[in-house]
């Protein structure tokens, strides 16, 4: 399977791959305090518990008017789905995929666990209420909102949920259930009553701090996030000419059994996952030179894991191991696709990051002579390591979660074609103009080798909508100035509006080229069924 889209929301407020990818080579400490706004709602019960985390900003933000719902809806809906929403859409535009384009084939696939949001309400509840709140829901309602008419469900195995949420997707679309899917996680903590739960049961860690594989890791941070794949069979996003991030050769589920508790891991289960799922795909250990670890910073887990990598993968070959929970905290449902993203990027980039937060290996696991590294600095993928990834997810359910990643095929030398102008496309003229001004930030940084790929993805790789217009420029410097006046409403003789009286131009013959291009200007409001900050 290709994955050919993706797009994310981590703490620190970071929005896409770019920014995720330099906090994470940064080794940045993500985790905060809980947010004002949040701890006031509910008040001093929030005082009881461990309350640093991974948060995202502006939880409650949404552009409620582009996915069709109104005010009233949208308060009512968990601002999990609203998340979704939005993150999802962008993972599209990332693929340059206009979903009503591939409407028919397209299943949607969500990992989420989390319900916090019933706890906000109160009185008697209203008619959106059952669709705002409900796993079933998460998934549903992005194929609503997007007219995707695929196979559609959530998948809750607590932590390992997205990592199933992918493997799930791609068997469907083996089966010739899709031909296009949406595989997505999300976390929000929104309410104490979890973390209060967790922190019962000795899990968390008591300073807050993630540290995964360390001697001094003290249990595990709560973490929000968000994150989508776009995944085709490989077969197909060649035929298509997308841009392929990395390809899916394999994933495997499995369940811990009997362990010491229901809630504890079993090392064997892990080995075997990790095993058969190379056996399956004819892959030798030595193939792996990246493993993207569960890694919570847990005594007990972390011990478990790394005896399960040291089996399963080591033998002295170079391996490279690492979690990013140590900078976003765990995640939990989202915690899956976010480390195959950041998998993927270590890929792109043939480097490993640093580990945060790791200074001396866990007492508990001897890596002597496996050829295991916890990076403690940012490093060079290693000549004599293998070329592939691989990432792991384990569920407190028991549900554990394997995927194997390879680096994209060669792409074909492309020939240049001649640009004549490109489309700019809203749902309101607000968002219009901010759109614009992001077109000519990039315009403007980028030069004009990219030129010929923004122009084909601007016009064909975004959805149409009610505000259009058609910059006819067939160089970059004629297209940042019409921008710029696009941007600030003033008129340019190269922009031209679109509607039924006239249609967009036809752009020449060209083959399809895909450019990472600014995201969609979204038009927030912010909506929950409390006034934020009042104490509840």
């Amino acid at each position: 399977m290709a994955i050919v889209g993706t797009s994310l929301r981590a703490p620190g407020g970071i929005t896409g791959t770019g920014a995720y990818w330099a906090a994470v080579r940064d080794g940045r400490d993500l985790v905060t305090e809980l947010p004002a706004e949040r701890r006031a709602v509910f008040g001093g019960e929030w005082d009881a518990t461990v309350t640093r985390g991974g948060y995202l900003s502006g939880v409650f933000d949404f552009d409620a008017r582009f996915f069709g719902l109104s005010p009233r809806e949208a308060r009512v809906v968990d601002p999990q789905q609203r998340l979704l929403l939005e993150v999802v859409w962008e993972a599209f535009e990332d693929a340059a995929i206009v979903p009503a384009g591939v409407a028919r084939g397209a299943g949607v696939f969500v990992g989420v666990t989390g319900q916090d949001y019933r706890r906000w309400f109160q009185g008697e509840p209203t008619a959106h209420w059952t669709a705002g709140n409900g796993h079933s829901f998460a998934a549903g309602r992005i194929s609503h909102a997007l007219g995707l008419q695929g196979p559609a469900f959530a998948v809750d195995t607590a932590c390992s949920s997205s990592l199933v949420a992918v493997h799930t997707a791609c068997r469907s679309l083996t089966a010739g259930d899709c031909d296009i899917a949406v595989a997505a996680g999300v976390n929000l903590i929104l309410a104490p009553w979890t973390t209060l739960a967790l922190e019962k049961t000795g899990a968390l860690s008591p300073d807050g701090t993630s540290r995964p594989f360390d001697a001094k890791a003290n249990g595990f941070v709560r973490g929000e996030g968000c994150g989508a794949l776009i995944l085709k069979r490989l077969t197909d996003a060649v035929r298509d000419e997308d841009r392929i991030l990395a390809v899916v050769d394999g994933s495997a589920i499995n369940h811990d059994g009997s362990s010491s508790t229901f809630a504890a891991p079993n090392p064997e289960a892990q080995t075997r996952l990790i095993s058969s799922l190379l056996t399956a795909l004819g892959l030798e250990r030595s193939d792996i030179g990246y493993h993207e670890a569960h890694g919570t910073g847990t005594q007990l887990g972390d011990r478990i894991e790394l005896e399960a990598i040291r089996t399963a993968l080591g033998g002295g070959h170079p391996l490279y191991v690492g979690s990013v929970k140590a900078c976003t905290g765990h995640t939990e449902a989202a915690a899956g696709v976010l480390g195959v993203i950041k998998a993927a990027l270590c890929l792109r980039h043939r480097r490993i990051p640093r580990q945060p937060h790791f200074e001396e290996l866990n007492p508990g696991a001897d890596l002597a002579g496996t050829g295991v590294t916890i990076a403690m600095r940012e490093e060079p993928w290693a000549p004599g390591a293998g070329g592939r990834a691989s990432v792991s997810s384990y569920g407190m359910s028991g549900t554990n979660a394997y995927l194997v990643l390879s680096p994209p095929p060669p792409a074909d030398a492309r020939p240049a074609t001649p640009v004549s102008g490109f489309a700019v496309s809203a749902r309101t003229p607000a968002a219009l103009r901010e759109l614009a001004a992001r077109y000519a930030a990039h315009l403007a940084g980028a030069g004009s080798a990219g030129y010929p790929a923004f122009a084909c993805t601007a016009t064909h790789g975004r959805t149409r909508h009610e505000h259009t217009v058609w910059v006819g420029a067939d160089r970059v410097g004629t297209a940042v100035r019409a921008l710029r006046a696009l941007a600030a409403g003033e008129r340019h003789p190269a922009v031209a509006a679109v509607d039924d009286g006239h249609p967009l131009p036809s752009p020449p013959a060209a083959v399809r080229a895909v450019a990472t291009l600014p995201s969609y200007p979204w038009q927030h409001s912010s909506y929950a069924v409390r006034p934020i900050g009042d104490g509840g």
